[in-house]
Parts: C-alpha cells; sequence; structure tokens
C-alpha cells in the first residue's frame, strides 16, 4: 500500500491536553497537536494522561472494516532526520499490519472481523495518522540505570478514527501517546519502541471493538 505525507497546518489542541502532557525528559511523547487529519475534534474528551477518545454508541452496528493506509502527519528537519524515508515506510507498513492483523484474527473473545476494500451498508472505514515518532536510543537501553529511568526510551503519537464508510460520519475517534518498554528488546532499534506504542494501540482497538460487540464485558484497560 502507498502512504503519504499528510501536510496540514497544525491547530493547538484544548489546553487541558497539555496538562496531561508527559513532560518528563525520559519520556519525550507529548501530547500531539491537532493536525486536521480527522473529520471533527469536537467529540473527543481527555481520558487519562496517554489519550483522547470519543468510544461512539454505534460500533457494534458495524462487522467489516475497510483500513485505511496510515499516513504521515509530520515532516523531518531536512539538516538533521531523525529517521530515514525506508525507517518510516517501514512504521507506517507496521501500523497497516498491526490493526489488520488484530482485527481480522481469532481471539478469545472470537472470530476476527472481516477486512473489505468497498464501502458498504455495516462496513467502517478506519483511518490513521501519525503525528510524531522518538527515536530508540539503543546505547542508554542497554543500560540497568536508564532502562529503569526511562532515558533512552522512544515512542509516537498518532490520531485515528472510524467512520460510516457511506455517509462519513464518525463512529470513534482517538488520539494516543506513548513510549515503548524498559524491557521488551525492540528498545534496540532504532523505532522499536514507537512499534511497541503503535502494537498496544492496534490490540486496544481490537479490544473495543469486541466490548462494543459484547463480546467482552469490560473495555480496554484506560478508557
Amino acid at each position: 500500500m502507498e502512504h503519504e505525507v499528510h501536510k496540514l497546518k497544525k491547530i493547538p489542541l484544548i489546553a487541558a491536553v497539555t496538562a496531561l502532557a508527559i513532560c518528563s525528559a525520559c519520556v519525550p511523547i507529548r501530547a500531539p497537536e491537532q493536525d486536521g487529519f480527522l473529520s471533527t475534534y469536537e467529540n473527543l474528551d481527555v481520558v487519562g494522561k496517554d489519550r483522547l477518545f470519543y468510544p461512539g454508541s454505534r460500533v457494534g452496528e458495524y462487522t467489516k472494516f475497510i483500513i485505511d493506509p496510515t499516513k504521515l502527519l509530520f515532516t523531518l528537519d531536512e539538516d538533521a532526520p531523525r529517521f530515514t524515508d525506508d525507517e518510516l515506510s517501514d512504521l507506517l507498513e507496521y501500523f497497516d499490519n498491526a490493526i489488520t492483523e488484530q482485527l481480522s484474527k481469532e481471539n478469545h473473545n472470537g472470530s476476527g472481523y472481516e477486512i473489505v476494500e468497498d464501502p458498504g451498508e455495516g462496513v467502517a472505514r478506519i483511518r490513521i495518522g501519525i503525528n510524531n515518532v522518538e527515536e530508540s536510543i539503543a546505547a542508554l537501553n542497554i543500560v540497568i540505570y536508564t532502562k529503569i529511568t526511562g532515558a533512552g526510551l522512544g515512542g509516537a503519537s498518532a490520531e485515528g478514527e472510524m467512520i460510516d464508510s457511506l455517509s462519513g460520519e464518525q463512529l470513534a475517534a482517538a488520539v494516543r501517546w506513548g513510549s515503548g518498554s524498559r524491557i521488551l528488546h525492540a528498545g534496540l532499534t532504532h523505532t522499536g519502541d514507537a512499534k511497541i506504542a503503535i502494537h498496544h494501540w492496534a490490540r486496544d482497538l481490537r479490544h473495543w471493538i469486541d466490548f462494543a460487540h459484547g463480546r467482552t464485558g469490560k473495555p480496554p484497560k484506560g478508557t
């Protein structure tokens, strides 16, 4: 799938989000600014310290999903790029695959959901954009002290929504930001911590859809 950089004027997020931003020097990922990517931001509420969320009430009516290619919503400094084009393309593809795998696979709650390409009744479209990525610093992630404090951890921030494939009505939306893991070895790669965060977000999405369909009695942790 082809991916594109989504260039839009930044719009400041609501003041409440700034107060909840992760501001420690050890955890660089903060609440992102609005990129104008979502169809609307008006439905979002602050939930915890690492997300805005709009659960909607109609997600359970949809059993098929179109997954649009993940978009990159930021540009790198040409004089000092943090990542190569190949690394970013790989990260976008990883996000696509993580969402597709989580939604389509069978889990302890039941069978997977059908991934389709064409709009229709009962079909929801999932749109996701990455606002920012912070690099993992491998040299710090192999030292016991820095693994405990979180120095060297990378991460990512992203926003996404689920819309009716025919009407475009926003059914659910979220803005997420977070770091990787002090334990997992993925932090030894340049984008490893960002991938850890993405994996968690994809898993939460599946959990939420299962919850909306009554397959599990508990929503994802933190929602």
